[in-house]
């Protein structure tokens, strides 16, 4: 009904073996002339309402070409929906359907899929107003009106938008000619609704995405159609245990699964990155199919947003960075994907007649879709809705499962830092003094060729305490594709080791800021290394971190030993105004004293003493680490945003990055505004990098520092300093007059 090989084999055995005759493929012009002919002859019969419900006095050969288009509508499914297929189009016309190029894509997929006499089942995760919706509904119509023992069940995220999906059907129905639609048995047009054909024992059930029982629950569908599966209520429930319970994978089993991306998380983020990580060795149920904006020739963009919006005659050369870049990922995916390379470049040349670039010929994106594409996005941009121009207009994947919310950084920040962070580290891990056997690494994941790093700590008081950083096996590039299309292995490879971008490094200081958990699995417990830039006007550098979800703050302290000694044994008191790094847990909400309160008894001595900014007295605080309450929480997320987003500090950790642009603005009850972590997020990374920045910074003058760094530091740059005195100038008297008027005249 789909590959050309199975609509051959369906006319020979189904048809010719029967009928007795080769069914005959007519033009859109003959069925039309068709129609015209019935009507001109009187040959069809009207309601009330004047509809056509049944022909008269027909003759043999009217007959005949009746029974030749029946079967060849059973025997090809493009052939049906191309000749008595109509829908309403973006514009709201009613019109018979003609594929676009998504929707010749997709159907390539399923007649490949049929061929192979496998079930049909494709999740496609897609940009907006790309027709998907419009041929699945033409398609499933078909079945049920001309297949026996079809049990289809079509849903979209809620009531109302189901309805409309069902529209689609219920009109394509309708407008198929009398002599070609059966009666309906049944019909209701509302929530729940249906149409039923009795006599064939096939039929389609409407349902929705927020209904409480599971899609499809009591029955045994063997087509299903979801619209906007992403926004379902509860997709694991209604989509996972209820629906695919039901269907049994025969040749028979048609279902598509189609939405946006709304977001990196949840059931359907989740499920396409499975099925693309293992269809290929056929290891998961759905076939992956990713259909990007800039297929949709006809609409992106359509020829009256051009007359509105002409393209600059230098545009291409003066494109902003935005555009070049999600241009060149376009084009490469193109270029790797043979499906849509084949129909973008062979089947749709003619696009060029509407004053179109001709698409991909030359291997590039025509100058109309770049410009449609950049006033979009700049536009998206400058309302903070970046997240969502990226999820409904995407060119890959990844940027299809943008999340809805904006970042508190933003997205161009989080893009910078994300390029400028170091991406080459040494992973290490920790064995010694109270660390619990079940905190070593696994043997097989130790480096053997690399040597262990001897770490000691002598009490001035008591013990010395020896702990080692054991050589680890790594692969960066492996974690950085991970973040992408891996989430969970992402996140368990940070968990338990120490990452190491800059290692100790004599005549710097460190300082480290710990927020620790409850070692259940949950929230994790992060140490983080900050280097202190050593000249004014320089970056801080994130130099380490550790991170565990099963390290609670009961046994986090032997960590910090460890980190703390190992970074102090680079620093001298002759050079330095520490000799060790400047430690604060969070003592509040992390329940840091266990952590302050062993390592102090193991003879370490330089922590953060709290107090408040205003405090005008010059005795110390009694209050070690960093407390956190209702007034100093938002100083420690403000002034990390800040520092974050004027560069004074290089974020490095992949885990910590993901954390930054996944935390949010929200509302509170009370009116208030907070930053916090999106739902099923983290920000313990967030904290940590917080407090060791903010413990050494937070009492410094930032406009000092500022100053300095716009000035240029003459140490490191081996300039003389800048001489800020006033500047006086005296002129001759003779011709002054002309000098004044010559500099006006240049300015």
């Amino acid at each position: 009904m789909y590959h050309a090989d199975k609509i051959a084999s369906r006319i020979k055995n189904e048809i010719e073996n029967v009928f007795g005759f080769t069914p005959t493929r007519h033009t859109i012009e003959e069925v039309s002339a068709f129609d015209e002919w019935l009507k001109a002859e009187g040959k069809y019969i009207y309601d009330a309402n004047g509809q056509a419900q049944s022909c008269q006095n027909l003759e043999p050969w009217e007959r005949q070409w009746m029974l030749n288009e029946r079967c060849m509508v059973m025997a090809d499914a493009m052939y049906g929906i191309t000749r008595y297929g109509w829908l309403i189009d973006e514009e709201g016309v009613i019109k018979r359907f003609w594929p676009r190029v998504a929707q010749s894509i997709l159907f390539g997929i399923i007649g490949d899929l049929e061929s192979q006499d496998v079930a049909i089942e494709i999740q496609a995760l897609k940009a907006r107003q790309l027709g998907i919706t419009s041929i699945i509904e033409l398609l499933i119509m078909l079945r049920i009106v001309f297949s026996y023992g079809v049990n289809a069940v079509i849903a979209s995220a809620d009531q109302q938008k189901s309805l409309m999906m069902a529209k689609k059907l219920f009109m394509a129905y309708d407008m198929l000619p009398c002599w070609l639609r059966p009666h309906s048995t049944a019909r209701v047009e509302s929530d729940r609704g249906k149409l039923e054909f009795g006599y064939l024992n096939s039929g389609v059930s409407i349902q929705h995405g927020n209904q409480m029982s599971g899609i499809a629950r009591g029955s045994t569908p063997t087509i299903y159609h979801l619209s906007e599966a992403a926004s379902f209520s509860n997709a694991s429930e209604q989509i996972e245990a209820a629906l695919f319970k039901a269907v049994h994978p025969s040749p028979s089993i048609f279902g598509i699964l189609e939405s946006t991306g709304e977001g990196d998380t949840g059931w359907w983020a989740d499920t396409w990155r499975f099925s693309k990580a293992n269809y290929a060795s056929r290891q998961s149920r759905l076939f992956p199919l990713f259909l990007p904006w800039f297929v949709g020739l006809d609409i992106y963009p359509k020829p009256a947003w051009l007359r509105a919006h002409p393209v600059p005659p230098s545009f291409y050369e003066n494109r902003l960075p935005d555009t070049r870049e999600h241009v060149t990922k376009a084009e490469l995916y193109v270029r790797t994907h043979d499906m849509i390379r084949r129909h973008l470049c062979v089947e749709h040349k003619e696009l060029s007649k509407e004053g179109k670039s001709n698409w991909w010929l030359d291997g590039t994106m025509p100058i109309e879709q770049q410009w449609w594409w950049e006033v979009g996005h700049e536009e998206a941009k400058a309302k903070s809705l970046e997240g969502t121009w990226y999820q409904e207009t995407a060119g890959d994947d990844v940027e299809a499962l943008q999340r809805s919310s904006e970042s508190v950084f933003g997205y161009d920040v989080m893009s910078r830092v994300d390029r400028d962070r170091t991406r080459d580290y040494s992973v290490y891990g920790l064995s010694g003094q109270s660390i619990e056997d079940d905190y070593e690494p696994d043997p097989d994941d130790i480096d053997y060729q690399k040597p262990r790093i001897p770490v000691l700590y002598r009490n001035p008081r008591g013990p010395v305490y020896n702990w080692e950083l054991i050589p680890l096996h790594w692969d960066h590039a492996r974690v950085e594709s991970w973040k992408k299309t891996n989430p969970d292995a992402f996140w368990d490879y940070g968990q338990g080791r120490l990452f190491v971008w800059h290692p100790p490094r004599p005549g710097v200081l460190y300082s480290i800021g710990i927020d620790s958990g409850e070692g259940h699995g949950q929230d994790s417990t992060v140490i983080n290394v900050c280097e202190l830039a050593p000249r004014a006007g320089m970056p801080d550098i994130q130099a380490a971190e550790f991170r565990s979800c099963y390290v609670s703050h009961v046994q986090v302290y032997a960590f910090v030993m460890a980190i703390a000694a190992w970074y102090a044994s680079a620093m001298t008191v002759e050079n330095l105004r520490w000799n060790q790094p400047l430690v604060a847990p969070e003592v509040v909400a992390s329940v840091g004293d266990i952590c302050l309160v062993q390592m102090r008894q193991m003879g370490y001595h330089n922590f953060f003493r709290f107090q408040r900014y205003d405090n005008a007295k010059s005795t110390k605080s009694n209050k070690l680490g960093w407390y956190t309450f209702s007034w100093s929480r938002p100083i420690l997320i403000g002034s990390f945003i800040d520092t974050i987003e004027q560069g004074w500090y290089q974020l490095n950790s992949p885990w910590t990055l993901h954390e930054c642009e996944h935390f949010e603005s929200h509302s509170t009850a009370s009116g208030k505004v907070k930053q916090e972590h999106e739902d099923g997020e983290h920000d313990d990374g967030i904290f940590a990098s917080a407090i060791s920045i903010e413990i050494v910074r937070g009492r410094q003058s930032k406009t000092e520092r500022s100053k300095k760094r716009f000035m240029g530091d003459a140490e490191a740059s081996r300039l003389p300093a800048l001489d800020l005195s006033p500047c006086a100038t005296t002129f001759p008297s003779r011709g002054i007059d002309n000098l004044i008027v010559n500099n006006l005249d240049d300015l």
